[in-house]
């Protein structure tokens, strides 16, 4: 399949998980940054809204993040979706726009993150698997996006020790293109298509040729079924690894030893009713965020703060007051209403103070 073959334009929401190189953490407001050192690799994905677009309207989308090749993306049907049930595919030359970075989270020197924005994608189904390339944020980067046009050529025979022609067959006589070898393997290729168009023939024209073509199809449609239970299996178990830990309620005493956001997802139950968050952030001030079905439903929001002394040296953190962060204890709350076909996941994330290299804070978790 050549780099530009594709069965589907695509365009939909989508939502997928990233991991980058950089040190520092990311927070929402970053850019990302740019430099092969910090390239995003998107391991699986989402697309919701799913619609099939023109090539005119693919060429006119403008991203703001492209991706090569993006595998493992299941697209969830729609009635603008071409397919009636919902595969996995791979994206090409994905363009991205109107992206947001959430749920960041820094574990073993590498973020990890969710990219969530709108996607105008070619698609094809399956992996490109003699193709090299590179999901890199900078599409322009010619030199690490481009697929090895040579390693193609030399893989299937094209262009690379026989001047042009694919492999010889068995007894086709191997001096090249230059004398009877071509004419040779064309003579083998027009047999093969008249033989492939006699078996047609038959399997049109007699009850044993219906019943092959139709084993035949049976085979093929079982195999792919196949197939896609394996790629459905992988990527299930692609999702289990980076899938968040989901704890009860209760009490998290983290000094975390450092400035870096922290995240944690409580199971609220069945119950409705008032959750209540209750916070000591002592002395260095950090934010307390609280999060439900996407929308941020409460914040911590100090009016004053008291100076920091650290190494007897006194610091004035009031500047960061109207950015909502809190110094000591502390409530936060919110009326949760149970809904069946909503989640029960309640996210929690902290952000300290990069005022100081060190911070510590505790939190208790109220379940109605």
């Amino acid at each position: 399949m050549s780099v530009g073959a594709y069965k589907y334009l695509v365009k939909g929401t989508f939502e997928g998980t990233f991991t980058t190189l950089q040190d520092e953490p990311l927070l929402i407001s970053s850019e990302l940054p740019k430099g092969d050192e910090h390239k995003i690799k998107i391991h699986r994905g989402i697309i919701t809204n799913s619609e099939e677009i023109s090539e005119e309207e693919y060429q006119n989308a403008v991203g703001a993040l492209s991706f090569n090749e993006i595998n493992k993306i299941e697209i969830q049907t729609s009635e603008k979706w071409p397919l009636r049930h919902d595969r996995i595919f791979t994206l090409n030359n994905a363009k991205i726009k109107d992206f947001q970075i959430t749920d960041v989270e820094f574990l073993n020197n590498k973020t990890i993150a969710t990219i969530k924005g709108t996607v105008f994608s070619k698609v094809s189904e399956g992996n490109f698997k003699d193709l090299n390339f590179t999901n890199n944020e900078n599409s322009n980067d010619t030199k690490n996006n481009q697929w090895n046009d040579q390693r193609w050529k030399k893989d299937w025979g094209l262009g690379i020790g026989n001047n042009g022609c694919l492999p010889s067959a068995p007894n086709f006589n191997s001096s090249g293109c230059g004398g009877s070898g071509c004419l040779l393997w064309l003579r083998w290729l027009l047999f093969i298509l008249l033989l492939l168009f006699l078996l047609w023939l038959i399997s049109r024209c007699t009850e044993f040729g219906h019943k092959l073509d139709c084993y035949y199809k049976n085979w093929k449609e079982n195999r792919e079924i196949k197939d896609l239970e394996e790629a459905k299996k992988e990527l299930e178990l692609s999702m289990d690894k980076t899938k968040k830990t989901i704890q009860p309620c209760g009490q998290i005493n983290d000094p975390n030893g450092k400035n870096i956001p922290k995240s944690y997802t409580f199971d609220l139950g069945e119950t409705s009713g008032t959750v209540r968050i209750k916070y000591n952030m002592y002395q260095i001030p950090d934010r307390v965020e609280v999060i439900y079905d996407g929308e941020l439903v409460d914040v911590t929001d100090d009016q004053n703060f008291e100076p920091v002394i650290v190494n007897k040296k006194k610091h004035n953190l009031n500047y960061l007051i109207p950015m909502g962060f809190a110094q000591g204890e502390g409530e936060l709350k919110f009326d949760y209403n149970y809904d069946k076909n909503k989640p029960t996941e309640l996210l929690i994330r902290v952000i300290p103070s990069r005022e100081f290299d060190q911070t510590e804070w505790t939190l208790n978790i109220f379940c109605p």
